[in-house]
Parts: structure tokens; C-alpha cells; sequence
């Protein structure tokens, strides 16, 4: 039964290969490496200078372990693979071991577990021997494949006191590396402590290789033994009222409430809000002073959402157009969200003013600088918004979007462009004074800009309304 599982899915990936959906994998595939050659060639220089006394072997294991946050993120979001058999393959006498066997090999092949044995590789050849870089891609392997087991068993799992366990054995792994990693680095950088790991970074490569073998196997028997139907609920069980709904309101409860905008936004600020954290300090000097993160975790909900400023209302425009709303109060309610969405990742990063030396004054820049700029520079795509399906994955998910958006996405150039420019040549303060006094600027001329928008929607209402219809 295995074997014909496996010619079933090959089947199928045979059937749903698309070129273009290839190509574009490529596409990013090869835009992170040129960025990681790049991130390694200037990290190459910096630690040339202030490390030239210590082995970077040290810093294998570090690397590997900080990688594991990120994949496992990447994973969560993304792999929407099924993990239950459906109702045609319950039908057929496929016993449970055989589908687990098959789960297996699917996670064993899938192709995105290749993405950080291949960053740790490059890593490896620009640092590390041979021996160590063999090791550390190995251990990378190893850490990858138990990171797709805990994803599984979170799909799988059908109900909290199943997925309970897996997220504290997530939070007790992830912290657990922290802390060795913070000790070889105190290890590697104080000599005279008194103190070494005996065959390091061979013995802390080998020991992860077998305790993420081991959490494999335990996560591979807690899969088999959870029992779970077919996760694709063709209905819903109960409805319930949201209270109150404003005009204002569905701007926040579509996002919310939307897999396809809910959880790109939610896990890419994370993601960036903790680079922000890493780049703060000694790190943005490999950069001229830019913090890449700090940029994009205040900027992303503008950036993202603005891509389709009506594509959430195109699928009920028709309604609202019944409504006593006009289309400019529509605009300047989005332009409203996506500051308020600013302002509430910066709250995330108050604590590195006190605790990563992040100026007040930059925090407070960017917030103006991208809430009011950076939105209202986004507002003129409800000109050719078409409608997006909210409930589908947005992994590799261009529905929605037309050659219009692709080329108006040029426009992100524009304020990271003034950051750069604030950033490298102006001193910190009059570079702060700069961006902020370019928000204030867009605050002021927001309301002719979007009443401009709106007479111009207007004079071609019929073709955007055809336009949702698609």
C-alpha cells in the first residue's frame, strides 16, 4: 500500500506541476541566495577584524540553532499539505502504517527542507572546514525533518490537548538552544573562564544530530497514534454574531478573520520584529547603520495591504455601494488602519530602546514616516484592486493580483530609498528630523490625494465594478 501511495502522489505532482509556479521559486529561490552571499561576504569582512582570534567553527552550532525559529515559522505558515487521508483514500483498505510511512517520505522529500541545509552550506564553505560544514548541514537536515513533524502533528492533532504539548515542547526546544548558544558564545569570546566543551563544535554537532533524531522518532509514533478526520471543513457548525459591525470595524475584522492576509501578517512581523532586535546594535554597523528589519516590521501592514487597497471589499463592493458610504470616507478609513496597524508593531519594539539602544527618535521617525508616507503612497492601487480570495493560502498566491499591482510594487523603492539616504548620509538626529518631517508632510496632503483617488474611481466606477465580478 505504501508503494502505491507513492505512485498516487507522483501522479498528482505530475498532473499540478506548473512551469510558472516553478519559475518563480526559482526566482526568489535564487534572490535569497544572492542576499545571503552578500549578508556572508560583509559578514566575512566584520569578523575578519574584531574575531580574527577566535575559531569560527565555534559558531556552527549557533548558527544551526538560530535557524530552527525561522524554519519552523516558514513551515507553519506555509505547508498546507493534508496530513489526514480523505474520504476517497478511507474508502480503500489503506492500513494507518502505511499512510504513516507515506507521511514520512512525503515530509522527507518535500523540497523546502533544502532551504536552510543550503544557507548553512554556503555558510560552511565561507567559514568553516570541511569536517564541520559536512556536520553542521547534516545536523540542519536532522533539525528541518523534526521541525516538519511538529508541523504535521499540529495539523493532525484534533484538539488542544493534543497541540498543547507541541507548542511547549516548541518554546522548551527553541529556548533550550538559546541557552547553549548564549554559553559556547561566552565560551568562544572569554578563553581565560576556565571552561571547554571537549571535541567542540564536533561533540555539539553530533549530540543535535541525535536528539533531533530522537524527538523525530517520539514525534513520528505521536503522529500514528493520534486519531483525526479529514481537516477540510466543507461547512461551519454554529454561527455567531460579531455585535455591532462599522464601517470601520470590517476593515479589522476582514484581516482578521482572512487566512490569506491573517497569517502572512502576523508571522512576517515576527519575523522581522526579531531581526530588528538582531540588527540593532554592533550588527547594523555591517550595513552602514540600516536596520532592514526595523524597516520592514513597522512598514509591512501598509506594504502588504496596500497592495489591494479594495481587493477584501471587491467581494461584497456591490453591497457597499447600496450603503450611504462614499468612496472617499472608504479610503480615508484604510488610511486610518494601516497607521493604526504601524503604530501597533512599534509598540512591539519600545523594548529595544531600552534594552537594544534603539534611538526614541528613529522609532518615533519611522512610525510617521511610514504610517502616513508609506500608506498613502499605497492608496492609488484601489484604482485597479481586483478581487482577492480571502479564505485560500497565500503561499505563491497571485490571485488577485494583475500587471497594474506588479508594477506599482516599484514604488517600495521610494521610502526605502529616503531611509537609506536619511540613514548613511545625515547625522542620526536631522536624518530622524527628515523622515518624520516627510510624514507629517503626507498627513497633511492626505485628504485632497485621496479625494483626488476617489474622483477618479468614481469616473471609472463601471469598469472597477466589472473588474470585482472576475
Amino acid at each position: 500500500m505504501f508503494k502505491l501511495l507513492v505512485s498516487f502522489w507522483w501522479k498528482q505532482w505530475r498532473r499540478n506541476f506548473r512551469w510558472g509556479r516553478f519559475l518563480m521559486v526559482l526566482y526568489f529561490g535564487g534572490l535569497m541566495l544572492v542576499m545571503a552571499v552578500a549578508m556572508l561576504f560583509a559578514a566575512h569582512e566584520v569578523l575578519a577584524e574584531k574575531m580574527a582570534n577566535l575559531p569560527l567553527s565555534a559558531f556552527a552550532f549557533i548558527l544551526v540553532a538560530t535557524l530552527s525559529l525561522p524554519d519552523f515559522m516558514m513551515k507553519l505558515m506555509w505547508d498546507t499539505d493534508a496530513v489526514v487521508m480523505d474520504d476517497s483514500l478511507r474508502t480503500k483498505p489503506i492500513p494507518t502504517r502505511s499512510w504513516n510511512q507515506f507521511m514520512a517520505f512525503s515530509l522527507a522529500t518535500d523540497p523546502w527542507n533544502l532551504v536552510m541545509p543550503l544557507l548553512v552550506l554556503l555558510a560552511g564553505i565561507w567559514f568553516w572546514p570541511a569536517g564541520v560544514t559536512i556536520l553542521a548541514v547534516i545536523a540542519t537536515v536532522a533539525q528541518t525533518l523534526m521541525l516538519s513533524w511538529v508541523v504535521a502533528d499540529i495539523h493532525k492533532a484534533p484538539g488542544n490537548q493534543y497541540t498543547l504539548p507541541l507548542w511547549a515542547g516548541v518554546i522548551a526546544y527553541y529556548l533550550g538552544m538559546i541557552a547553549v548558544g548564549v554559553a559556547l558564545v561566552m565560551l568562544a569570546v572569554v578563553p581565560d573562564i576556565g571552561f571547554s566543551v571537549p571535541g567542540s563544535p564536533w561533540t555539539e554537532l553530533v549530540l543535535l544530530i541525535v536528539l533531533d533524531s530522537l524527538l523525530t522518532l517520539a514525534l513520528y509514533r505521536y503522529f500514528g497514534r493520534m486519531h483525526a478526520y479529514d481537516e477540510h471543513e466543507q461547512h461551519a457548525d454554529t454561527v455567531r454574531s460579531v455585535g455591532d459591525v462599522t464601517l470601520f470595524s470590517t476593515e479589522y475584522l476582514s484581516v482578521w478573520r482572512s487566512k490569506r492576509f491573517r497569517v502572512p501578517i502576523l508571522f512576517i512581523i515576527v519575523m522581522f520584529v526579531l531581526q530588528a532586535y538582531q540588527q540593532q546594535g554592533e550588527m547594523s554597523q555591517m550595513f552602514f547603520g540600516l536596520n532592514i528589519g526595523l524597516f520592514f516590521a513597522i512598514g509591512w501592514p501598509s506594504l502588504f495591504l496596500g497592495q489591494w487597497v479594495f481587493g477584501i471589499e471587491a467581494n461584497y463592493f456591490h453591497g457597499l455601494w447600496t450603503k450611504p458610504y462614499s468612496i472617499e470616507r472608504m479610503l480615508q478609513n484604510k488610511y486610518k488602519f494601516f497607521f493604526m496597524l504601524t503604530l501597533g508593531v512599534a509598540v512591539l519594539l519600545i523594548p529595544a530602546v531600552f534594552l537594544a539602544g534603539l534611538r526614541p527618535t528613529t522609532l518615533v521617525a519611522l512610525v510617521l514616516f511610514l504610517g502616513f508616507g508609506q500608506s498613502l503612497l499605497m492608496m492609488p492601487t484601489c484604482l485597479f484592486s481586483t478581487r482577492v480570495d480571502l479564505f485560500t493560502s497565500a503561499f505563491f498566491n497571485y490571485q488577485g493580483a494583475n500587471m497594474s499591482i506588479n508594477l506599482y510594487s516599484f514604488v517600495l523603492f521610494i521610502p526605502m530609498t529616503i531611509y537609506a539616504l536619511c540613514t548613511i548620509f545625515l547625522p542620526p538626529l536631522w536624518g530622524d528630523a527628515v523622515m518624520a518631517a516627510v510624514g507629517l508632510a503626507a498627513l497633511a496632503a492626505h485628504r485632497p490625494c485621496i479625494r483626488l483617488l476617489a474622483r477618479k474611481w468614481q469616473a471609472n466606477r463601471y469598469a472597477n465594478m466589472e473588474r470585482y465580478l472576475k
